[in-house]
């Protein structure tokens, strides 16, 4: 019994002197256990992203990943991810709440940038089709890549949205960062966090949209210009663009802006910019938003994304009579109707404006004009670089956007002119007259293996270039003008219902391996000299040219609009070849 005692009490001394063992070398917590995870411990005093995701409800680990367990940094912060909104982070971390919107931005434009790559190997001669390619995806291989691809690598590729932000070195031209690229309005500062926003800039949509038809520049009214950075002020070049390597002149800016200081998500929906889901190649089949769709509406009662949108807006009244697209069906929730009318809403501060709808007047109900697009008659200029020499030098190096580094080969971009005024008219994309300008004009030399090879694709495109005016064209500007017609800039005339036309561009002259004027989209019989990269686009034929400076019989009196032979035109026609007008005195 004696011993029984004695073990019982070594295995309860046992026990006693374990618990003390295991109570002196506890994981001792350096922090006290937090809600909504233990992060909050450190990082109390930062502040919310933004109303919708406050760190009292998500926290920080639920977006940026770490260790929420943890009570040290060094545990908390491994595979922590800075920026959750890049779309391979966000297929990982955001997708709980956001999983409709990820899957679309993924196969967006903004990302894929199919578009360019698609235009630049059809127009470079590598591919039959204009939908070859899936973009961005399809490249990410180092070898084996063409000469347009190498140029798209090297100067297109760093504008998708998912590009890493932290290999420019130049922050000022930064882009990328997935969500954030977009949705950012600021940057994280000591316990300021980032700020995101629905409202964007339209800053944010300028990092991108400077190039190429550069319709972000021309919304502001902003042209770039040759490169002589006049005029000179202050001991400095007064009109230098940001990234400090360009110039630009001041023209009229678009409407929307001068008037309504309208920033880009006024008017684009979020399904036309973040995509609808499904995989495009091309802008004008992601674009949503028409003239229309706000000049003549059509007015619901708001669904529920609507009403989403609106709340997390915060800016904007509650919706309860909406606008919606024609196209998909976008909810316009700062286009609201009630019992006082319609009022349009700017998304930034919540500003009113009353619309101004379509009229019924001749100038929009003649059915001669049936085939203009607004853009035809509204944009006051477009601009355009003629001649786009591209220069590649193969024994040169050239950062990789792609490959994010430094790779073989080099190229250098030069041009031939640079013009605004009077933009050529066309058949559009959308089989509607609309403006057109050089898009673009490849004239290739290729230095290579110690040969030099060179090559030329000029092509035209047709696009709403963003400075929509409330005064029109002249009719004389789109009835006699040659460049407005296509055949570039000369001196015009009509004689006998033929077209005379003497180009002041003289291609030969200039050293071009072409006869036709580099400004010229066809010829004065309607022959077409440029290509474009759009089966529905294209130059006027010869039956509509003289179609359209046939109507010099009528303008030369009647070139106003509030002329009575406007208001009935096909009655005014029935009279003239009667012989009942004053016309044949």
């Amino acid at each position: 019994m004696k011993y029984k005692n004695i073990l019982f009490f070594l295995s309860l001394f046992s026990i006693i002197l374990l618990m003390f063992a295991v109570f002196l070398y506890r994981p001792k917590a350096s922090l006290k256990v937090t809600k909504p995870d233990q992060c909050i411990s450190c990082h109390n005093s930062m502040s919310d992203i933004d109303h919708a995701h406050p760190k009292e409800i998500f926290g920080c680990a639920s977006c940026h990943g770490g260790n929420k367990y943890a009570t040290n940094k060094t545990d908390a912060h491994r595979n922590m991810v800075l920026n959750p909104a890049r779309i391979e982070h966000a297929q990982i971390f955001c997708i709980k709440c956001h999983k409709n919107i990820i899957k679309r931005v993924s196969k967006s434009l903004m990302n894929s940038q199919s578009g360019i790559l698609n235009v630049l190997k059809y127009q470079w001669g590598e591919s039959k089709e204009l939908n070859s390619t899936k973009g961005i995806s399809d490249i990410k291989s180092d070898t084996n890549i063409s000469l347009a691809e190498n140029h798209f690598r090297k100067l297109c590729a760093a504008c998708h949205i998912d590009q890493d932000e932290k290999i420019f070195t130049n922050k000022k031209i930064a882009r990328g960062g997935g969500c954030s690229d977009c949705h950012r309005v600021s940057k994280t500062q000591g316990n300021i966090h980032a700020k995101y926003s629905s409202k964007i800039p339209t800053k944010n949509c300028l990092k991108c949209h400077n190039r190429s038809n550069r319709i972000g520049l021309s919304y502001e009214g902003i042209f770039e210009s040759e490169g002589y950075g006049t005029p000179y002020k202050n001991g400095d070049f007064s009109h230098k663009m940001s990234d400090g390597r360009r110039f630009y002149y001041k023209l009229p800016d678009d409407v929307h802006h001068n008037i309504a200081s309208m920033s880009c998500i006024d008017c684009h929906t979020e399904k036309g910019v973040m995509g609808d889901g499904k995989k495009h190649f091309h802008m004008e089949e992601a674009e949503d938003i028409k003239c229309k769709d706000c000049h003549k509406p059509t007015f619901k009662k708001a669904n529920t994304l609507a009403k989403t949108l609106a709340d997390l807006n915060g800016a904007v009244p509650e919706p309860k009579m909406i606008a919606y697209t024609k196209k998909f069906n976008s909810p316009l929730y700062n286009l609201q109707k009630d019992k006082n009318g319609i009022n349009f809403y700017r998304k930034l501060d919540g500003k009113k404006f009353k619309l101004t709808k379509i009229s019924d007047k001749p100038y929009h109900t003649l059915s001669i004009h049936k085939r203009l697009d607004c853009s035809a008659c509204h944009s006051s200029w477009t601009p355009s670089c003629y001649g786009c020499h591209e220069v590649y030098l193969d024994k040169g190096k050239q950062y990789d956007w792609v490959a994010k580094k430094d790779t073989k080969g080099q190229w250098q971009e030069f041009r031939s002119f640079l013009r605004w005024e009077h933009p050529s008219l066309g058949i559009g994309y959308n089989k509607k007259i609309m403006p057109f300008a050089p898009g673009c004009q490849v004239i290739g030399t290729i230095f290579k293996d110690n040969k030099v090879k060179k090559f030329h694709f000029l092509a035209m495109a047709g696009w709403d270039p963003h400075t929509t005016q409330k005064e029109v064209r002249s009719c004389e500007d789109c009835h006699f003008n040659p460049a407005s017609l296509g055949l570039g800039r000369g001196i015009f005339d009509v004689k006998k219902g033929k077209i005379v036309f003497e180009p002041f561009y003289n291609s030969k002259k200039s050293g071009m391996p072409f006869s036709y004027p580099i400004d010229a989209f066809i010829s004065k019989e309607g022959k077409q000299f440029q290509t474009t990269s759009r089966k529905n686009a294209r130059g006027f034929n010869k039956k509509e040219l003289l179609k359209i400076v046939g109507a010099y019989k009528c303008i030369i009196c009647h070139d106003k609009y509030s002329d009575k032979i406007y208001v009935d035109f096909n009655k005014s026609k029935q009279l003239y070849n009667l012989g009942k007008t004053k016309c044949l005195e």
